[in-house]
């Protein structure tokens, strides 16, 4: 599992900026047209294997696909 969630508007915007259609990243990412659906609805995430599929047939890298860290949600709690 993936430790950071990805973002199913930003999947969804690269794939439109690529002029892809749902059928075309499916078939290169190796799932369903369904899964590719579901992810960008945001009702599933991607196994490591789709996501790594998802960023070679997009071309883009971790920070296009994964949502934003809230702030200070990975922020280190000082001691003192």
């Amino acid at each position: 599992m993936l430790s950071r969630k990805i973002s199913g508007a930003k999947l969804r915007r690269a794939r439109e900026d690529r002029c892809l259609k749902v059928s075309e990243v499916a078939e290169v990412a190796g799932c369903s047209r369904w899964n590719i659906y579901k992810i960008e609805q945001g009702e599933t995430q991607p196994s490591p294997q789709v996501y790594a599929a998802l960023k070679t047939v997009l071309q883009v890298a971790d920070e296009d696909l994964v949502d934003e860290i809230p702030a200070g949600a990975s922020a280190p709690r000082s001691a003192g």
